[in-house]
Protein backbone atom coordinates (compact mmCIF):
# COMPACT_ATOMS: atom_id res chain seq x y z
CA UNK A 1 0.00 0.00 0.00
CA UNK A 2 0.99 3.04 -0.73
CA UNK A 3 0.59 5.44 2.67
CA UNK A 4 2.36 8.15 1.52
CA UNK A 5 1.00 8.51 -1.40
CA UNK A 6 -2.79 8.63 0.50
CA UNK A 7 -1.41 10.91 3.09
CA UNK A 8 -0.07 13.42 0.10
CA UNK A 9 -3.88 13.07 -1.73
CA UNK A 10 -6.06 13.05 1.55
CA UNK A 11 -4.39 16.52 2.55
CA UNK A 12 -4.87 17.46 -1.07
CA UNK A 13 -8.62 16.23 -0.75
CA UNK A 14 -8.57 17.97 2.44
CA UNK A 15 -7.36 21.16 1.25
CA UNK A 16 -9.79 21.44 -1.86
CA UNK A 17 -12.72 20.93 0.53
CA UNK A 18 -11.26 24.01 2.72
CA UNK A 19 -10.92 26.02 -0.02
CA UNK A 20 -14.61 24.94 -1.70
CA UNK A 21 -16.21 25.91 0.86
CA UNK A 22 -14.78 29.19 1.01
CA UNK A 23 -15.77 29.70 -2.50
CA UNK A 24 -19.12 28.47 -1.55
CA UNK A 25 -19.62 30.89 0.98
CA UNK A 26 -18.71 33.70 -0.82
CA UNK A 27 -21.16 33.03 -3.36
CA UNK A 28 -23.46 32.42 -0.83
CA UNK A 29 -24.25 28.44 -1.93
CA UNK A 30 -23.53 25.50 -0.52
CA UNK A 31 -20.39 22.76 -1.85
CA UNK A 32 -21.68 20.72 -4.37
CA UNK A 33 -22.35 16.95 -4.26
CA UNK A 34 -19.76 16.80 -7.13
CA UNK A 35 -17.01 18.39 -5.47
CA UNK A 36 -18.12 16.50 -2.36
CA UNK A 37 -17.61 13.25 -4.35
CA UNK A 38 -14.74 14.67 -6.16
CA UNK A 39 -12.28 15.26 -3.01
CA UNK A 40 -13.44 12.08 -1.81
CA UNK A 41 -12.36 9.88 -5.14
CA UNK A 42 -8.93 11.51 -4.96
CA UNK A 43 -8.59 11.00 -1.10
CA UNK A 44 -8.62 7.32 -1.86
CA UNK A 45 -6.29 7.21 -5.09
CA UNK A 46 -3.05 7.50 -4.07
CA UNK A 47 -0.51 10.35 -5.50
CA UNK A 48 2.58 9.28 -7.15
CA UNK A 49 4.40 12.14 -7.30
CA UNK A 50 6.45 13.53 -4.70
CA UNK A 51 5.57 10.76 -2.43
CA UNK A 52 9.20 9.08 -2.69
CA UNK A 53 10.22 11.90 -0.64
CA UNK A 54 7.84 12.07 2.04
CA UNK A 55 8.49 8.20 2.57
CA UNK A 56 11.99 8.79 2.82
CA UNK A 57 11.49 11.04 5.42
CA UNK A 58 8.67 9.90 7.84
CA UNK A 59 8.50 6.22 8.71
CA UNK A 60 5.31 3.94 8.09
CA UNK A 61 4.36 4.20 11.71
CA UNK A 62 4.03 7.72 11.75
CA UNK A 63 2.67 8.03 8.15
CA UNK A 64 -0.10 5.43 9.05
CA UNK A 65 -1.00 7.73 12.04
CA UNK A 66 -1.06 10.54 9.82
CA UNK A 67 -3.07 8.68 7.36
CA UNK A 68 -5.82 7.72 9.62
CA UNK A 69 -5.59 11.15 11.54
CA UNK A 70 -6.59 12.66 7.47
CA UNK A 71 -8.99 10.39 6.63
CA UNK A 72 -11.02 10.96 9.77
CA UNK A 73 -11.08 14.37 9.12
CA UNK A 74 -12.00 14.65 5.26
CA UNK A 75 -15.02 12.11 6.39
CA UNK A 76 -16.13 14.39 9.01
CA UNK A 77 -15.79 17.33 7.03
CA UNK A 78 -17.58 15.83 3.82
CA UNK A 79 -20.41 14.83 6.48
CA UNK A 80 -20.59 18.88 7.91
CA UNK A 81 -20.74 20.11 4.44
CA UNK A 82 -23.42 17.50 3.45
CA UNK A 83 -25.44 18.74 6.67
CA UNK A 84 -28.17 21.50 5.58
CA UNK A 85 -29.09 22.06 9.47
CA UNK A 86 -25.61 23.79 9.98
CA UNK A 87 -25.26 27.38 9.26
CA UNK A 88 -22.21 28.89 8.10
CA UNK A 89 -20.63 29.43 11.47
CA UNK A 90 -21.05 25.98 12.42
CA UNK A 91 -19.75 25.15 9.57
CA UNK A 92 -16.45 27.43 9.03
CA UNK A 93 -15.94 26.06 12.88
CA UNK A 94 -15.23 22.60 11.35
CA UNK A 95 -13.57 23.84 8.19
CA UNK A 96 -10.95 25.78 10.49
CA UNK A 97 -10.46 22.55 12.63
CA UNK A 98 -9.27 20.41 9.49
CA UNK A 99 -7.64 23.74 8.39
CA UNK A 100 -5.23 23.37 11.24
CA UNK A 101 -4.78 19.57 10.46
CA UNK A 102 -3.82 19.74 7.56
CA UNK A 103 -0.89 22.36 8.61
CA UNK A 104 -0.62 19.95 11.90
CA UNK A 105 0.44 17.35 9.35
CA UNK A 106 2.65 19.63 7.20
CA UNK A 107 4.93 20.92 10.46
CA UNK A 108 5.28 17.37 11.56
CA UNK A 109 6.50 16.40 8.01
CA UNK A 110 8.64 20.00 8.04
CA UNK A 111 10.30 18.58 11.40
CA UNK A 112 11.14 15.10 9.46
CA UNK A 113 12.92 17.06 6.36
CA UNK A 114 14.88 19.69 8.14
CA UNK A 115 12.50 22.21 8.17
CA UNK A 116 11.53 22.23 4.49
CA UNK A 117 7.96 20.00 2.80
CA UNK A 118 10.19 18.00 0.28
CA UNK A 119 6.98 19.08 -3.14
CA UNK A 120 5.53 21.99 -4.88
CA UNK A 121 2.14 20.50 -4.05
CA UNK A 122 3.05 20.32 0.09
CA UNK A 123 4.47 24.02 -0.25
CA UNK A 124 1.58 25.25 -2.21
CA UNK A 125 -0.71 23.35 1.05
CA UNK A 126 1.74 25.35 3.51
CA UNK A 127 0.91 28.77 1.65
CA UNK A 128 -2.84 28.40 1.00
CA UNK A 129 -3.75 27.62 4.30
CA UNK A 130 -1.91 30.24 5.81
CA UNK A 131 0.14 27.51 8.00
CA UNK A 132 2.82 28.83 11.04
Amino acid sequence: MDIAGLVVSGLSALGSLIQAFYTARAEHKNVSKSTLRKAKKRAEQPLKIGTKQVESVIDDVLLQTLLAQIEQHNQQLIAVLQNKTLDDVQQGIQVEKARAQVCKVLKQIKQFNNNQLPTKRLQALWQSHRCE
